[in-house]
């Protein structure tokens, strides 16, 4: 069975490596004329390690990435600690720890479990078209490729999203601009090389956190109207030094510290649930990742519901008997479709609007009042109310995920 895969981001390639676990040819078609990481660094949760383990791949993850022991939150200004608690307990609980990693380094790894099958850049998806006997995609510079199924994972901006749901979608712009990048811990001597700091007050955040054994990765929200901060490098330290003006000393030194020309801007962005994750009637096409739903990074499950994605497709193709031998008939194609719909659709559209009423607390979007609220709610966290969140989330993942009794991820 070919499997053709529109992106070659997180979701993209995940999920050709998905297929191809089971013997399926899969091509794999990105837009861009190079492959580069869209950001620093990305905190991968334990329901995400989880998948990235079925797919051999937790002793890289872990050699790469950052040992996160602990959270804490700190007052802007005078660094008073509200909250600091260990994780483990949460880790314990979910049976995997979180590995916050540079994209990079996933990006990499991800492309060499890809290997053999080709991904082809700087070819732009612009329609597909449907048979009984397979689907074609349609490329802008003229050429197409046919296949019996195609996983559409080409992003937030996806070309394809508007022709598979019939309707028209918008981003919406959640309410502020994330500049992030990476520092050298020895930068920052006073914090905790193992703990995930943030920073709040004012409705503003700066979250610093270990991505490896030397280096943090940060970020820096501003709350501002689209198009207004910022684009050229060159004015971003004196922008933000202004933005987080009297915050305390660690965030001075992060902002004079920071490498500018390695800096990623980001106007963040979700969308609303869609009508339809999948094309019913052909049974031929399928929306993962943020082309499915996108969302802001509030909660830290953007990549992990990517993966996810691809991990249930892999699932749902084997509990239809798609074989990697056999032409799939278009009921066994209409059966995975509808039940990746039932799985994936409101598990991923309550994330996301959970991810936004995050982000509203977080900076002060919704009401003062409410922001205001949590400041004093962190004052008294022990850890089990913000880790009980965490793991509610990381348990709703696929049960396929789960362990039998006395088996380990290796």
């Amino acid at each position: 069975m070919k499997v053709i895969i529109i992106g070659g981001g997180i979701g993209g390639l995940s999920a050709s490596i998905a297929m191809q676990q089971d013997g399926h040819e899969t091509v794999v078609y990105e837009r861009v004329s190079e492959l580069r990481a869209a950001g620093a660094a990305i905190s991968v949760w334990s329901n995400g390690v989880k998948v990235l383990a079925r797919y051999g791949l937790l002793e890289r993850t872990k050699r790469v990435s950052g040992k996160m022991e602990r959270m804490a939150y700190r007052q802007w200004d005078t660094a008073e600690t509200w909250c600091d608690f260990d994780l483990n307990g949460l880790y314990d609980e979910v049976k995997m720890r979180a590995y916050p990693i540079a994209r990079s380094e996933l990006q990499s790894m991800l492309l060499d479990a890809n290997k053999p099958a080709p991904v082809h850049l700087s070819k732009m998806a612009i329609s597909y078209t449907t048979s009984d006997e397979g689907v074609t995609v349609n490329f802008q510079d003229g050429t197409s490729d046919t296949g019996d199924f195609v996983i559409i994972s080409d992003g937030t901006h996806s070309k394809l999203r508007n022709q598979l749901t019939g309707k028209d979608i918008k981003r919406d712009y959640v309410g502020y601009v994330n500049f992030n990048g990476t520092i050298e811990k020895a930068h920052l001597p006073d914090l905790p090389a193992d703990t995930w700091t943030q920073f709040v007050g004012q409705g503003k955040r700066v979250g610093i956190m270990p991505m490896s054994d030397t280096h943090f990765y940060f970020w820096l929200d501003v709350t501002t109207p689209l198009n207004t901060a910022p684009t050229s490098p060159s004015e971003w330290k004196a922008y933000l030094g202004e933005y987080f003006t009297g915050w305390a000393p660690a965030v001075q030194t992060l902002i004079s510290k920071m490498d500018v020309g390695k800096i990623a801007r980001v106007e963040i962005h979700d969308t609303a649930e869609l009508p339809t994750l999948i094309d019913l009637a052909s049974g031929r096409a399928v929306l993962i990742g943020d082309a499915a739903h996108a969302t802001c990074p509030d909660i830290g499950q953007g990549g992990c519901q990517a993966l996810e994605d691809g991990f249930v497709l892999q699932q749902l193709f084997r509990a239809h008997g798609l074989s990697k031998d056999a032409k799939p008939s278009i009921e066994q194609l209409r059966a995975v479709l509808a039940n990746y719909e039932k799985q994936r659709k409101e598990r991923t559209a309550l994330l996301v609007k959970r991810a936004r009423q995050r982000s509203d607390i977080t900076h002060k979007l919704a009401s003062e009042e409410v922001t205001n609220s949590w400041y004093e709610e962190l004052k008294q966290e022990d850890g089990s109310g913000i880790m009980g969140g965490i793991i509610k989330t990381i348990l709703g993942a696929p049960k396929e995920l789960e362990l039998a009794e006395g088996e380990k991820y290796v």
